[in-house]
């Protein structure tokens, strides 16, 4: 396998960054849509602050997993 000639690297590296910061605009996006979706369903419920908690944990958690996805390729 040849190996790539900085500027080669360089547009790589270039690409690749591109792809993460959409990538992230895009997640960002869903995200605050999600939390503008749940934020209308806890204000019908009771309890709503536990909920709240869970749900906010619960998002954490799935953006950590997204974004782990993400980095490993899988």
């Amino acid at each position: 396998m040849p190996v790539p000639t900085k500027a080669e690297r360089d547009a790589n590296l270039d690409a690749l960054q591109s792809a993460v910061e959409e990538w992230v605009a895009k997640e960002k996006t869903r995200i605050e849509e999600e939390i503008a979706f749940l934020r209308k369903v806890l204000k019908g419920r009771t309890g709503s602050e536990e909920a709240n908690s869970t749900n906010l944990a619960a998002s954490l958690d799935l953006v950590n997993a997204e974004i782990d996805s993400f980095i490993i390729g899988t």
